[in-house]
């Protein structure tokens, strides 16, 4: 083999490699993992790791809480930025109302809002085990995910039409509509009650005489978001409502105020 035949199988061998060594860094994810486990820290996982995988590998211990556990996710995150400049836009036109209540309910949601940080949160199950479990919801990681175990909280906290938002302890099977007895209203609509669940998970629930929807009960380190009345939101577009419970819906509890960390 003469020196250039050398030269250019080494050359090869070496692109070949190169190539080889380049789609196995591709190939490993990098997940962090943070809170109440046995392993906290960024994990390194091929393609095609699943969360239960990675939940079993840092392994949550006795304290934490999977109820409340979050999955951060950079790709979800883009949406969620758009839905808060969307959101401080509009608390910006209701900061103009006529209304005094409205105003003064729309400079606290601004400063809520302003303080909330965009987490590209997803509701799903991150109990280790439950995962194994439910292959549907046992989906695979992305690459910069973070999985974050709060410790269980006690309270239940209480925003947006109110005079001041309120964190009132949990109290189990107490229905959702009698804890805004313990924080006053302000300019909110009597009808509605947006229910925000730990797990990520939100929904409307009647909290009238002719609209009440079945007893509502909280796990702890729920949000309760008291609605605007519609006359209140007549100069925007959209939802504001429902939109603003679901920003809240990516707020991790160890983020809430008044949570447990």
């Amino acid at each position: 083999m003469t020196a250039a035949h050398r030269f250019a199988t080494a050359c090869l061998l070496l692109a070949a490699c190169t190539a080889i060594g380049a789609a196995h860094a591709q190939a490993m994810l990098q997940v962090r993992v943070e809170g109440a486990v046995r392993t906290a820290g960024t994990f390194e996982v091929p393609a095609g790791s699943r969360l239960a995988e990675v939940a079993l590998a840092a392994m949550p211990t006795r304290e934490a809480w999977p109820t409340g556990a979050s999955l951060l996710r950079q790709a979800a995150a883009r949406e969620q930025l758009r839905l808060k400049a969307a959101l401080l836009h509009d608390v910006g036109v209701l900061r103009q109302a006529e209304d005094t209540d409205t105003r003064a309910v729309a400079a606290a949601l601004e400063r809520e809002l302003q303080a909330m940080p965009v987490t590209g949160r997803m509701p799903v199950q991150l109990e280790p085990r439950r995962l194994e479990m439910l292959p549907d919801a046992n989906t695979p990681v992305a690459d910069g995910d973070r999985l974050v175990y709060p410790r269980r909280p006690t309270t239940v906290r209480i925003t947006g039409a109110v005079v001041e938002p309120c964190v009132v302890g949990h109290a189990p099977l107490r229905d959702a509509a009698a804890y805004l007895e313990s924080c006053a209203t302000r300019g909110a609509d009597p009808d509605w009650l947006h229910v925000i669940q730990p797990d990520g998970s939100h929904r409307r629930i009647g909290i009238a005489p002719w609209n009440r929807s079945p007893a509502q009960a909280l796990a702890p380190g729920a949000v309760l978001y008291v609605p605007l009345p519609p006359r209140a939101l007549r100069t925007l577009e959209g939802d504001f409502n429902a939109e603003f419970a679901a920003f809240l819906a990516t707020q991790p509890v160890a983020t809430q105020p008044g949570a447990a960390l």
